[in-house]
């Protein structure tokens, strides 16, 4: 998502701003938008309307298919092979305070990466195994994406000094409730204009946190974990230094305004999701004993967890790059429906999944 690209980027200027040094800092970014043809403005990224450019001064820790949950569960664990190649990860210890922020395209227990997926539960023990060896003495992480809630709720514990906040409800999609439209996070437009303005040693998290969810009626901001943490200043976190304010940060229409966008490229776009509206249509009809109506109309409960992420992983493996093809990642609440049963035959449907994907989908191809 170009936008995620953008926010990314200005959260880092921002946290570079009010004092936290590069060595403190890692930044993980697929780094293809700057000097992607569609650009503007070639190798510069600005998120509003006559910003300056975030992208500016931004370090490529990790770029392109190094881009992944197991290098960013990795990172967050100290990974010592990451290290010994020279890569940056978390060097923390048992008083030190770790501030997170993951912004990219989601699905229920899910954050889709460029290249893979990042479960809710490997996130969630991998928090647990950090502050069990003392890797932190308090962690907050701010989560950008469709669903985010789900990558939390009822998942993260109280009693392992994290603290979290979902840019959405865990059922709920974010800004226009369409997450493959190029439009800035409402989630990230609201932390870092408050961020921007406001003086971190005196402002708390919860603070922010309830300017955050009253700045926008269409998506739902939520906490969960130790909420105790809320109470301390943002400066523990994001930095003390003061920074002067930098004008109203304005809710831009694009991220990257592109001017006169050929009407055919829309034209193709909507062929396009027809195409896989029909091909998911088609693959539940052949599933049996699956009432295919209220599978593709319905949002059913999941009850059978391990048939949901085996379905997501073929469709992600064997059909449609999640990474690339967010309209995808919106059919998901498919794949969940069918797993609506706790003994649904999880490995019938993913033979059929396999079948399907590889009779009808063209390889690499991207939907959008």
């Amino acid at each position: 998502m170009q936008s995620s690209h953008a926010d990314v980027y200005h959260a880092y200027q921002v946290i570079k701003a009010h004092g936290i040094p590069d060595e403190n800092i890692i930044v993980m970014h697929y780094d293809d938008l700057a000097n992607n043809e569609r650009n503007p403005t070639p190798g510069v990224i600005v998120n509003r309307k006559g910003g300056p450019d975030v992208y500016k001064g931004v370090p490529k820790d990790y770029t392109g298919i190094e881009v992944t949950p197991q290098n960013f569960l990795a990172i967050l664990r100290g990974d010592e092979e990451l290290a010994k190649a020279g890569k940056k990860v978390v060097k923390s210890g048992p008083n030190d305070r770790i501030f997170v922020y993951l912004d990219d395209h989601g699905s229920e227990g899910y954050v889709v990466f460029p290249h893979g997926n990042l479960k809710a539960h490997d996130l969630t023990d991998t928090l647990v195994a950090m502050h069990k060896e003392n890797k932190y003495k308090e962690l907050v992480f701010y989560l950008a994406a469709c669903y985010a809630g789900s990558m939390f709720d009822k998942i993260l514990p109280n009693n392992i000094n994290a603290y979290a906040m979902s840019a959405t409800l865990p059922d709920e999609l974010g800004w226009f409730s369409d997450c493959s439209v190029d439009e800035p996070v409402q989630f990230a437009v609201a932390w870092l204009n408050d961020s921007e303005h406001h003086d971190l040693t005196k402002e708390s998290i919860k603070t922010q946190y309830d300017y955050i969810a009253h700045a926008f009626t269409d998506q739902h901001a939520q906490q969960y974990g130790d909420l105790s943490i809320a109470a301390e200043h943002l400066s523990n976190y994001m930095g003390e230094k003061q920074v002067p304010s930098v004008g109203q940060y304005s809710q831009p229409a694009n991220s990257v305004p592109i001017p006169d966008a050929p009407i055919y490229l829309a034209q193709l776009l909507l062929r396009n999701r027809e195409l896989m509206d029909k091909q998911i249509e088609e693959y539940v009809n052949t599933l049996p004993g699956i009432e295919a109506n209220v599978v593709l109309n319905s949002k059913l409960q999941i009850n059978n967890k391990e048939c949901y992420h085996k379905l997501v992983d073929t469709f992600h493996d064997k059909c449609y790059n999640l990474g690339q093809n967010s309209y995808a990642i919106q059919k998901m609440k498919v794949l969940g429906n069918i797993c609506h049963s706790s003994d649904a035959d999880v490995n019938t449907f993913n033979q059929l999944l396999i079948n399907y994907c590889n009779t009808i989908v063209k390889p690499n191809t991207n939907i959008i």
